[in-house]
């Protein structure tokens, strides 16, 4: 733990925010980080999770969650930029620089992962979910969010040559061969606004899509986000 607190111990953080960072004071990142954040403490048992790998951890939004529970964090992330900003909001996280698909860890060191919106960037999703289950601790949990290709969303983007890059039924189909067992999943954004929209409607827009019971529409909904749990005898 100590070479990866080292990793980026001597970098200049004095810089400006970055755009997710920027985007998660808006008012649509404030309801997609409310959802996100809800969903991962209803699966998470925190009380009972040492060390949590945040993949793809950005300036740390996700990390702070696990962090106020005064729970180890472990942040990765390709974009050494944002680890730097994640080194400044909180020194509390130890952060690296690292490639979700070869995740430089043991096997069955983390009581839980986060791969919060991650996998829109990573076409090799079976490398990805095999890997994130080969760190996991058995028995423990992994949470992932992801863009649904099939969704109304999905396929406005593909119009524009910006596809989403998984359907939910490609990702529930792929996590038995990374030995990883479907707990729970939720679907949400459907609203049609960017992230770092400031639309007044957007309070009222996501108190109707939970109302309407659009979050069950997982096959559906434009962003899905799931509960895994590693099985215990996956190696």
């Amino acid at each position: 733990m100590e070479k990866i607190e080292q990793t980026l111990s001597n970098l200049d953080v004095s810089m400006q925010e970055t755009h997710w960072e920027m985007a998660e004071k808006t008012r649509m990142g404030k309801y997609l980080t409310e959802v996100e954040t809800v969903f991962i403490k209803k699966n998470v048992d925190f009380s009972k999770t040492a060390l949590v790998l945040d993949v793809g951890a950005e300036s740390g939004r996700i990390s702070l969650i696990a962090l106020n529970t005064k729970t180890n964090v472990v942040g990765i992330d390709i974009d050494v930029s944002s680890l730097r900003r994640l080194r400044k909001r909180t020194k509390q996280a130890y952060v690296v620089a690292a490639d979700a698909r070869y995740l430089p860890f043991r096997h069955d060191v983390f009581d839980a992962v986060f791969l919060i919106e991650v996998l829109d960037y990573i076409h090799e999703l079976d490398v990805a979910l095999s890997d994130c289950s080969r760190v996991l601790k058995p028995d423990s949990s992994c949470i992932l969010s992801f863009g649904n290709r099939s969704s109304f969303k999905g396929k406005l983007k593909s119009l524009r040559s910006k596809p989403y890059l998984h359907s939910f039924k490609g990702v529930m189909q792929s996590l038995p061969a990374a030995g990883l067992i479907y707990g729970s999943s939720l679907g949400f954004n459907w609203l049609l606004f960017g992230r770092t929209s400031q639309n007044y409607f957007i309070p009222i827009l996501a108190w109707f899509e939970q109302a309407l019971g659009l979050r069950r529409l997982r096959k559906y909904s434009p962003w899905v986000i799931v509960h895994v749990v590693k099985q215990l005898n996956k190696k």
